[in-house]
């Protein structure tokens, strides 16, 4: 199940070069076995046929057998894995979502819309005594604050809100967006929370203290839903940091991140893994 959607002249070569570059769109790395297959077909005058990793590293069908290449992909790109992730095999699984648990309906291609209206009024649905509007925010306990402010702005392109230091008296009082880190240590007067938000999420990282000690259990997990791209980015960094993976799907998987929270990630659409 491949498709070459890009056929054009070798770049990064002599003008001259007889080579063509052709871009191939497949839904796993099986599509190497069907190249060898072909490749093997063209008998003793085959060209010289080869493989473009990531990285720029040109790798030739002749010099490698079909286990080898499929290693090289894997450690030029460690997100691949097994395979490339089946992006579009969810999308039968949203029938199964639970509408309340996920907000407005989801009508699948080919329903009629007038039916499904028909179905929902001859039902009446029963007031619900609680109503959530929205997250507020969830709150991470941290040991070192600056270090799990980096962490997460970085990891998941938080934009920083704010800061706030304990009033004596309850609550927070804010701290002004000159803060600095170095001039707040030699004053002694850190910030004991921080806010940070990417779209509907909102963290509020609370700062414990370098001496205290993180229990696991406080919280299960953290569960959130990105589109292909992003789920891609975020698993590639996981690997490739040495992160715990606590469960691995095609279209989700579960990492603890260094302050031992626990994350799930998974494709808009899917389904959950814990």
């Amino acid at each position: 199940d491949a498709q070459a959607l890009v056929v054009r002249n070798s770049h990064g070569r002599d003008f001259d070069e007889p080579y063509l570059d052709l871009t191939i769109a497949a839904h796993t790395l099986r599509v190497i076995e069907t190249l060898y297959d072909w490749f093997d077909s063209l008998g003793a005058s085959r060209p010289d046929i080869r493989i473009v990793l990531h990285s720029g590293e040109r790798l030739s069908l002749e010099a490698h057998n079909r286990g080898s290449l499929v290693g090289a992909i894997r450690r030029d790109q460690p997100w691949v894995e097994r395979s490339i992730p089946h992006i579009g095999d969810h999308v039968d699984d949203i029938t199964e979502i639970d509408d309340d648990a996920v907000g407005d309906p989801v009508i699948p291609v080919g329903q009629s819309a007038l039916a499904r209206e028909r179905a929902s009024l001859a039902v009446a649905t029963p007031e619900r005594a609680v109503t959530i509007r929205d997250l507020n925010h969830i709150a991470i306990r941290v040991t070192d604050l600056a270090r799990a402010e980096q962490f997460y702005t970085a990891f998941f392109a938080m934009d920083l809100l704010g800061r706030a230091r304990r009033s004596p008296q309850g609550g927070y009082i804010s701290l002004n967006g000159n803060y600095s880190w170095e001039e707040a240590r030699r004053t002694g007067q850190t910030a004991d929370v921080t806010f940070l938000r990417n779209g509907p999420l909102t963290l509020a990282l609370q700062s414990l203290g370098l001496g205290a000690r993180l229990e696991w259990g406080l919280l299960d997990h953290i569960s959130i839903r990105v589109d292909a791209t992003t789920f891609l980015n975020l698993k590639g960094q996981v690997l490739m940091r040495s992160y715990e993976l606590l469960a691995v799907e095609e279209t989700a998987f579960v990492f603890r991140d260094p302050f031992g929270t626990s994350w799930e990630i998974t494709l808009q659409g899917s389904t959950s893994v814990m």
